[in-house]
């Protein structure tokens, strides 16, 4: 058809493993089921010798990652902005029964033209799924505290990863933070994550209780 896509392939050696390319593909048929401006779509899916591959919607442009890299901290109206374009992807996939499982700034693409989108629904699950916390690959900064005390997953999980997500856009550094995930991991199930206006004193009580009530 003529146009730019992205290709996201499985590495061969897991490829071949059943598994992994089923997890794989399952990717594809979940996100292929989504349609919303704020979700990246999935075109396709397939294998080519010993690789498995999605076909996606290219986005060109950052991360959410890279402004809070070179930034630290987000003008609070563009944070509230940000967000509420990932919850409004993040809406249609709840309402679709699918739970993202690993929302964090790397996953939020922010495109030339000005759209936001939610990505990489990799370890996403169907919400009646329920999937044990030890096969969870998502990063543990953004983790809620049932699913670091081995809990199952579930779409108030993705509620307390848009929080954390928020607290850092807001201050400039996620609540919890350690030198291994383990002490991150505690955190996250034995501490309230506290009001970012105790970092950055311009913040309005309105964001503090967003951000209290997400986590």
């Amino acid at each position: 058809l003529h146009r730019q896509v992205a290709i996201k392939v499985l590495a061969a050696h897991l490829s071949g493993d059943q598994v992994f390319r089923e997890k794989f593909l399952t990717e594809a048929r979940v996100a292929a089921a989504l349609n919303h401006p704020n979700l990246v779509n999935i075109y396709d899916q397939g294998q080519h010798g010993d690789f498995t591959y999605l076909v996606l919607e290219l986005v060109t442009g950052t991360t959410l990652r890279h402004v809070l890299e070179d930034f630290k901290i987000i003008d609070a109206e563009r944070a509230i902005e940000l967000m509420e374009a990932v919850l409004e992807g993040l809406g249609a996939a709840h309402a679709a029964g699918i739970i993202h499982r690993d929302i964090k700034p790397e996953n939020i693409l922010l495109s030339n033209e000005g759209r936001i989108k939610l990505s990489d629904f990799g370890l996403a699950r169907s919400v009646d799924t329920r999937t044990e916390a030890s096969e969870l690959l998502g990063t543990v900064g953004y983790m809620s505290p049932e699913l670091v005390t081995g809990g199952a997953a579930t779409k108030a999980s993705d509620v307390y990863a848009c929080g954390i997500m928020l607290y850092e856009m807001l201050t400039g550094a996620r609540p919890f933070v350690g030198e291994q995930s383990m002490q991150i991991a505690y955190q996250h199930a034995n501490s309230r994550v506290p009001a970012p206006s105790l970092v950055n004193a311009e913040l309005s009580p309105g964001l503090d209780q967003v951000v209290l009530r997400a986590t």
